[in-house]
């Protein structure tokens, strides 16, 4: 596994995604491969470059702060 993980996140709708994971289930493939597979052919036919490096995510200003968490119960 990668020292840093690169992977980041999208939202699609419940229905969207339950569509997917039922075709991805009876083709035998991962959401997640099928989708980049997808996603790179859309972005190779509009000649999208691809980079050659990917930005670090910018770490939270609160991650470097002491947390401290509180509990109501009513």
């Amino acid at each position: 596994m990668a020292k840093r993980q690169t992977r980041r996140s999208i939202s699609v709708k419940g229905i969207t995604y339950q569509r997917l994971k039922n075709f991805c289930e009876a083709q035998q493939l991962s959401v997640s491969g099928y989708l980049e597979d997808i996603i790179a052919a859309k972005l190779d036919a509009a000649n999208v470059p691809v980079p050659e490096k990917v930005e670090p995510r910018a770490k939270p200003k609160a991650e470097s702060e002491e947390i401290i968490s509180q509990h109501f119960t009513f």
